[in-house]
């Protein structure tokens, strides 16, 4: 009895966090809104250095599971990127639903674009200026005119 239940809450978990990837398009938007080419850096006080289309720092892709060969590596190439984004995302999707009260089942590419500013970004109030960004690019401002 104890494995049939050990195996439940197992694939309880797995089904959780599979909703915790994002969209092609909401990708799209990230990388349009960090605007980074393949082999540029920049550097800012929090997470000191980050590179790539993604802007991941060298803590970010530890937290991600160190896809690729190496962090230089992973930041160039645009599957190890996205692949290292997704990973992070279902690591802590759980601790961004709780911070905004909601399932993460509902969480939106904005929220996840806020979680991109590190763990606690979904509840830090200057991580919504990113999120905005985002779903002005998710949803365009002429999509509706004729």
């Amino acid at each position: 009895m104890r494995n049939k239940c050990l195996s439940f809450a197992l694939l309880c978990l797995t089904f959780g966090t599979i909703g915790a990837q994002v969209d092609e398009k909401c990708l799209s938007c990230l990388r349009q809104y960090e605007n980074g080419p393949r082999n540029s850096c920049s550097h800012n006080f929090i997470t000191k250095t980050s590179c790539g289309i993604y802007k991941i720092s060298e803590p970010f892709w530890v937290a991600c599971g160190r896809p690729g060969y190496s962090w230089g590596h992973c930041t160039t190439d645009s599957k190890c990127s996205a692949d290292c984004l997704n990973a992070y995302f279902r690591r802590y999707a759980s601790r961004c639903a709780n911070m905004l009260k909601k399932p993460v089942s509902e969480l939106t590419c904005a929220d996840y674009v806020r979680l991109h500013h590190g763990p606690d970004g979904c509840g830090m109030s200057a991580s919504l200026r990113h999120s905005r960004a985002i779903t002005s690019c998710l949803w365009p401002a002429n999509m509706f005119s004729s």
